[in-house]
């Protein structure tokens, strides 16, 4: 059994989502970032995402900066299990959320709380309480995915205290070094591997087959 879980990032066809899941993937990711060329309801309705009803896998919504109003309805009419949050929210932004959240009757829905690493390491203390996983994807002046990555040294030698997702420009050439991450102080908490951009045919379209091969060749 491979010892990290993978999430699959911009699905924008429910038919490779049913895929995923089949072959074991944990978290599939839809954006609702408008800018995003994986803008999800460029292609899907709110109803085909709520009726994907996956056994194992977790479905992820992913917001930059939206009104929790607008974040609490979609996730309603979506029917998601977590919230991906990619912008500048901030510690209030958190609060109003999960009381939105518990009065909406969605208190199982769990927070990802992005941090885009640059040139040092971000400080991820005001946030231990507030979310319930972390992310660390590259920074970039958009928000989003960038296909590239960021300097992984920058985090081996922090320990997180709390599970991680490990993003940006995720690919096939990175299991070794995937590998060495697990055996750093940071990788104690390493909790998945989060892929988009590396295994596509187009934005939004995965290379399914790809994905398959990198999830066997996972230790």
């Amino acid at each position: 059994m491979r010892s990290l879980k993978i999430k699959v990032c911009g699905i924008t066809d429910i038919n490779q989502a049913i895929a995923l899941e089949a072959m074991g993937v944990d978290f599939i990711g839809f954006i609702f970032y408008v800018p995003s060329k994986r803008y999800v309801l460029n292609g899907l309705q709110l109803s085909d995402i709520k009726n994907f009803t996956p056994i194992n896998a977790k479905k992820v919504g992913v917001f930059v900066n939206e009104p929790v109003e607008h974040v609490i309805n979609i996730v309603t009419n979506a029917g998601l299990d977590m919230v991906q949050l990619h912008g500048d929210e901030d510690l209030e932004y958190y609060t109003q959320l999960r009381a939105q959240l518990l009065e909406a009757s969605l208190q199982y829905v769990q927070l990802i709380k992005v941090f885009r690493v640059g040139d040092k390491m971000p400080d991820l203390a005001p946030f231990e309480n507030s979310a319930d996983y972390f992310l660390f994807d590259t920074d970039s002046k958009m928000y989003g995915g960038t296909g590239a990555h960021f300097n992984w040294e920058l985090i081996k030698g922090n320990a997180i205290s709390k599970p991680y997702f490990l993003s940006g420009g995720i690919g096939p050439n990175d299991l070794g070094g995937i590998e060495v991450m697990k055996k750093t102080k940071a990788g104690m908490d390493l909790f998945a591997l989060d892929v988009n951009s590396q295994f596509e045919l187009a934005p939004g379209y995965k290379n399914v087959e790809k994905i398959k091969s990198f999830i066997d060749a996972l230790i």
